[in-house]
């Protein structure tokens, strides 16, 4: 999983620092909580933007629905987000999600002075891709991700093609509109 906060350059670029700070806090803090009550590990933020897996370091045979139902649920809490943004005078924020299932290799990266548990791999730059081409307010899940959950529990829309930057080949992807309700 990689999400990120759209257009965050241009929010931000008026705002002191403090108040950058306060808007990412409370946007991580945010994003963190729902992500790990999901089962997700969180990688690293890099600045806005959060990169987690889920299914390491422990198997899961759910990890694709735990990531569409986790991503899902950060989606719907951006609406907190952004009125504790407002009540504060900070600006609003449009977040893109992407989701890819794949193998990569988790693990301590580093060296013997600093390393950290992290995860390496092709699958974590296709993801990075498809956040490339999501759009904001969007879940994009690769078609690999689509297989891998039950996809009667999601409104899933039309398929696209993304030409990754770097990549041969394109792949197919499909946004993730909601989850289904029991009725």
């Amino acid at each position: 999983m990689m999400s990120d906060i759209r257009s965050f350059t241009t929010l931000v670029e008026h705002l002191p620092p403090e108040q950058v700070v306060a808007l990412l806090n409370r946007y991580l803090g945010k994003m963190t909580d729902i992500i790990l009550r999901h089962g997700g590990t969180i990688d690293e933020f890099l600045g806005d933007a959060v990169l987690a897996a889920f299914g390491a370091p422990t198997e899961s045979e759910e990890h694709a629905t735990q990531a569409v139902t986790c991503a899902i649920e950060m989606q719907a809490a951006v609406a907190e987000v952004n009125a504790a943004n407002k009540a504060d005078g900070l600006p609003e924020v449009e977040m893109a999600i992407a989701l890819n299932t794949g193998k990569v290799v988790a693990g301590n990266i580093g060296s013997e002075r600093r390393s950290k548990y992290g995860f390496v791999g092709h699958q974590v730059n296709v993801t990075s891709r498809i956040e490339d081409d999501a759009r904001p307010n969007e879940i994009l899940v690769s078609e690999q991700t689509l297989l891998a959950t039950d996809q009667s529990q999601f409104i899933v829309g039309d398929s696209r093609t993304v030409h990754a930057k770097g990549m041969a080949g394109t792949l197919t992807v499909y946004p993730i509109e909601g989850a289904l309700r029991d009725e």
